[in-house]
């Protein structure tokens, strides 16, 4: 098979036992096999890195450290005995690791649902569906993520479209002001919504602001990027939109912020950043689309979508929320009042 990197890969399919180094992949798992977290014999990073029902799902697996922090274990990896392993882009960090597990005979598959999910999301779920062996399950749900993502971006090409200016900024517990998310990977995925994102382009780090050029740039939605998915969430834990709303509340008092158009106009917005980088991205697709053009996505519902989800491919369901506004019905469907 091929996998996201463009890498031909041999492998025992369907996989028996996997090691997924991206932990906030599994939802990508779980809907292609309601009993895929039975065929994980270990996972990437640390508790508390992907979706809380996700962590439950995984509870108990064993941990072998991250990548990124050069905190990996091969040597605990090996012990697992894996048949394959699940990765997340062929960084340097990840390319090293892929040479010790080929070398013990152990494929290396990569996938993506963050770094260009315009491009890859569904090639992922195809390449996933392979491993497990699901590629039917992987091709009708293909088919669902499309007709949601063409039922947005067919209708962004209404003339005269508005370009709403935008700051997308982290949040959380002792994450420092004012830092902002550009257009790169999945955030440039969310610019192809016809908005503009007052931190750019660019290919690094969340790009730093002083809170001076805020005011000045004084974006006409702000969307607070929720850090965390225990008690440090914006939502709290147990997780509740009214905690949620009452972290948004919070911006108002803050020196400054209160004086944005965004929050004066009520355009302000929190959202979870692991549905936001996890195949359940265009979830959140949506989400954004109806915050950036609520004239246009009237009938769309976000929720609805979700609900859909757990329903019809998911064995535990994603509960949330993962995303509020100042105003809840920004989030429904026009006429619906819950």
């Amino acid at each position: 098979m091929t996998d996201i990197e463009g890498r031909e890969v041999t492998i025992a399919a369907p996989a028996r036992r996997i090691l997924l180094a991206a932990p906030s992949w599994y939802p990508a798992l779980a809907i292609l096999d309601k009993e895929a977290a039975e065929r994980i014999v270990g996972i990437g990073r640390n508790p508390g890195d992907t979706l809380p029902e996700a962590e439950r799902d995984l509870s108990g697996k064993p941990r072998v450290g991250t990548v990124w922090s050069q905190a990996f274990s091969i040597e605990k990896a090996l012990e697992l005995q894996p048949d394959i392993v699940i990765g997340g882009g062929a960084s340097r960090a990840q390319q090293a690791l892929e040479s010790a597990f080929t070398k013990a005979g152990i494929p290396v598959v990569y996938v993506d649902f963050d770094s260009n999910p315009v491009t890859d999301t569904d090639r992922s779920f195809e390449i996933l569906g392979r491993v497990l062996g699901a590629e039917d399950k992987a091709a009708e749900f293909v088919d669902f993520y499309r007709h949601h993502v063409r039922t947005i971006t067919g209708r962004l090409t209404t003339p005269g479209l508005s370009r709403p200016t935008l700051l997308m900024m982290s949040r959380g517990p002792s994450v420092p002001c004012c830092q902002a998310s550009p257009d790169n990977g999945v955030t440039a995925y969310f610019g192809g919504l016809g908005v503009e994102n007052i931190a750019g382009a660019t290919k690094g780090a969340p790009v730093q602001f002083n809170l001076e050029t805020i005011i000045e740039r004084d974006p006409d939605v702000f969307v607070a990027i929720d850090l965390f998915s225990d008690a440090r969430s914006m939502f709290g834990e147990p997780r509740s939109l009214e905690r949620g709303m009452a972290a948004l509340q919070a911006l108002k008092q803050e020196p400054g912020l209160g004086e944005l158009a965004a929050i004066r106009n009520g355009r302000v917005h929190a959202l979870d950043q692991y549905l936001m980088r996890s195949p359940l991205n265009f979830v959140t697709f949506e989400v954004l689309a109806k915050w950036f053009h609520p004239e246009l996505f009237t009938d769309i519902d976000p929720q609805a979508t979700l609900d859909e989800i757990n329903r019809r491919f998911l064995k535990t369901p994603l509960k949330g929320p993962f995303w509020t506004s100042f105003d809840p019905v920004a989030d429904r469907r026009s006429g619906e009042r819950r």
